[in-house]
């Protein structure tokens, strides 16, 4: 079932569910360039045992697509994400999966005062705290060589990340088809084929590049770090090619409680390989929601990290 929600900027979200309204409900949020579409096989796995949400992130998709960059900020996108929950499961914290942006929304959002109450658990795929990322890199160039790979190994990150930070620049390339030609070219290197996903996503949704220019640069040059209180899972496709395994594994220390897995896949990891992501999300949730009951029955609760 598809029906849109108003964010508290007043803007629209078109939000599709299905499953089990009386079970526990997982929100998965895309990123850039996504649509929601690039959770339909992990949905479908859901499904079967949980009530499962997905929505298009302002920017794409059939929600609304804002003009000013002020609007793609990270608050504004934790309240959205926030709205979501409000709106799917007004009475019971939701577990939330991100991709890509959406992970970094998503930590945004279990972090943030005014959402993380509404948030049992995180699971984290290809895309870090980004409040994070500065104090990651100052502690692996502090790190000697070990540390200096790891770092080296981000590369791509600057030039490909500054290019679509660049509004008029990310803009272009989207508009010429040529961020979807180094997209395919990325799945050939990874995967080796293409994903049951559009070809054109990114010059169709390329009102979410202002993702880019609202956060990257502020929040590198002033990162506002909080800890994540809930438990988080970061699963770290082995073949990404984008976000590097070891940059999400240490930048996963900002949770209390947290847990990495290797996942088989590429940075496009949901859309090809749904039925192991969707595996580690149903036994994260599952162990969460067994922890939740027995602390609420009084029964002493085993600390993990």
């Amino acid at each position: 079932m598809s029906f849109p929600i108003e964010t508290t900027d007043g803007h629209r979200l078109v939000v599709t569910t299905a499953g089990d309204l009386a079970r526990p409900t997982v929100v998965l949020v895309h990123g850039f360039p996504d649509d929601q579409t690039v959770w339909n096989g992990v949905a479908r796995v859901l499904s079967d045992r949980f009530h499962t949400v997905t929505f298009d992130v302002r920017g794409s998709g059939e929600s609304d697509k804002p003009r000013a960059i002020s609007a793609y900020r990270k608050d504004q996108l934790a309240a959205d994400i926030g709205a979501v929950a409000a709106a799917v499961s007004p009475d019971r914290p939701v577990h939330l999966v991100g991709h890509d942006w959406g992970a970094v929304q998503a930590w945004h959002a279990a972090a943030a005062p005014a959402t993380r109450s509404a948030i049992a658990s995180l699971t984290s795929i290809s895309g870090p705290c980004l409040d994070g990322v500065p104090h990651w890199l100052r502690s692996s160039l502090a790190a000697g060589p070990p540390g200096w790979r790891a770092v080296a190994t981000m590369w791509k990150s600057p030039l490909y990340m500054g290019a679509l930070a660049t509004p008029v620049l990310g803009a272009l390339l989207c508009r010429l088809g040529l961020v979807d030609a180094a997209i395919g070219l990325a799945h050939r290197l990874e995967a080796g084929v293409a994903p049951n996903i559009s070809p054109h996503r990114a010059r169709d949704n390329r009102a979410g590049l202002k993702i880019y220019s609202a956060n990257l640069v502020p929040t590198l040059l002033r990162p506002h770090l909080r800890r994540v209180g809930v438990p988080v899972q970061v699963l770290a496709p082995r073949r990404d090619i984008f976000i590097t395994p070891a940059a999400q594994r240490d930048v996963a220390h900002v949770a209390d409680q947290w847990q990495v897995h290797d996942v088989d896949g590429g940075h496009w990891a949901p859309a090809f390989n749904p039925a192991e992501i969707a595996d580690r999300i149903r036994a994260f949730v599952d162990a969460v929601e067994a922890a939740t009951t027995a602390t609420q029955a009084g029964e002493p609760r085993e600390h993990s990290a």
